[in-house]
C-alpha cells in the first residue's frame, strides 16, 4: 500500500500511512475511509477492494466531505485511474 494518497479513491491529498508505516487515522475528505478504521497497512487488496465497491457503486462515487472542497473538474474515475487504482464493476 502506499503512503500517499488514499487506497480506496486514489485522492492524493491524503496520507494513509506515516514515514513509520503506521496508520494516521487521517479522514479521506472524497470517500470517507479512514486509516487506521477502514483500512490499515496489514489490509488485504480483497478488503480494499471490497470498502471501494461500497463507495464506488453503492454510493455512486459520492464526495464525503465538504461540497466547497470538491476539487474543479473532479472526476473520481480518472482520479482512480490516476492513482493506478482499478474502477469497480
Amino acid at each position: 500500500m502506499n503512503k500517499k494518497g488514499c487506497p480506496i479513491c486514489g485522492f492524493a491529498e491524503v496520507e494513509a500511512l506515516d514515514e513509520f508505516n503506521c496508520t494516521t487515522f487521517e479522514i479521506c475528505e472524497c470517500c470517507g475511509s479512514e486509516s487506521g478504521l477502514e483500512y490499515d497497512q496489514y489490509s488485504t487488496q480483497e478488503h480494499l477492494e471490497k470498502i471501494r465497491r461500497e463507495w464506488a457503486i453503492e454510493n455512486n462515487f459520492k464526495w464525503w466531505g465538504d461540497k466547497k472542497s470538491i476539487p474543479e473538474n473532479w472526476n473520481p474515475k480518472k482520479q482512480m485511474e490516476l492513482a493506478g487504482i482499478e474502477i469497480p464493476q
